[in-house]
């Protein structure tokens, strides 16, 4: 019998999925310069954001499937942007934060995917990757209208809170591996 946890079709992950398939359009409004599809998107991508866990909750349907899909929904839009903001000559948006942001990235890809081979639980994020991923999306804004200035201020605040939700996640993980029978 299947766990609650264990559900893979549900209003959330339907949810988390839209954010993915509304990457590439959002790229090409973006590079076709269409700005009133680009905000219209990323405010779908917002309440998307905001009523997957809101309905999971609601609903009692946190899966692990869920926790998976939520942050990697997150992260496939905002690396799509990032990469086209990056590549766009009148945007400079900064390569550092890209590859800062996709060594975290992989560094706890690699611990989660262990964790999960040894135990079924999925880790939900945690507050500071929330507030890091809101701050980096206005630094995001602010460089697809064109004002770099500003968004390079936010992208600082962003790379703070990136390095702070970066120790969390190690921290628990080390506190985690501290629990483990040794073998």
């Amino acid at each position: 019998m299947k766990r609650p946890t264990d559900r893979i079709f549900t209003i959330s992950n339907a949810l988390s999925l839209s954010r993915i398939i509304l990457a590439l359009p959002l790229v090409w409004a973006l590079e076709v310069d269409n700005m009133q599809a680009v905000v219209i998107m990323i405010v779908l991508a917002v309440l998307s954001d905001f009523f997957d866990g809101y309905m999971a909750r609601k609903a009692h349907e946190i899966t692990n499937v869920g926790k998976m899909l939520d942050p990697i929904a997150d992260k496939f839009i905002m690396m799509a942007v990032m990469i086209f903001l990056i590549f766009d000559p009148e945007r400079h948006f900064p390569i550092y934060f890209f590859l800062l942001l996709a060594l975290r990235d992989i560094t706890n890809s690699i611990i989660v995917t262990y964790l999960m081979n040894i135990r079924v639980e999925v880790y939900q994020s945690n507050p500071t990757g929330k507030w890091f991923l809101s701050v980096t999306a206005l630094a995001m804004v602010f460089y697809m209208l064109r004002f770099p200035e500003i968004g390079f201020w936010v992208l600082l605040i962003a790379t703070l809170l990136l390095l702070i939700s970066w120790y969390f996640y190690l921290r628990r993980y080390a506190d985690y591996f501290k629990t483990l029978p040794e073998s």
